[in-house]
């Protein structure tokens, strides 16, 4: 269904391939990216976490639990 596009776009990258392989084609430096999305998340999981400290109601204190011999089943 799409393979005309598909087909254009390897051969794009084909003729691309091939003009780099020529004698007199530019050279550009490597350059290390660093990974935005990775961070990003990271970022906004964070700032959710925040919010929903910010915005939950305060939990209910717990309390220690009774000895083993003193529950409240035992009578």
């Amino acid at each position: 269904m799409f393979s005309l596009p598909f087909a254009l776009i390897l051969a794009q990258r084909g003729v691309q391939e091939a003009r780099s392989a020529l004698p007199d084609a530019p050279v550009v430096p490597h350059v290390d990216r660093v990974p935005v999305v990775p961070r990003t998340r990271k970022a906004l999981a964070g700032g959710l976490r925040h919010l929903a400290d910010v915005v939950a109601p305060p939990r209910p204190a717990r309390h220690a639990p009774a000895p083993s011999g003193m529950s409240s089943q035992a009578g």
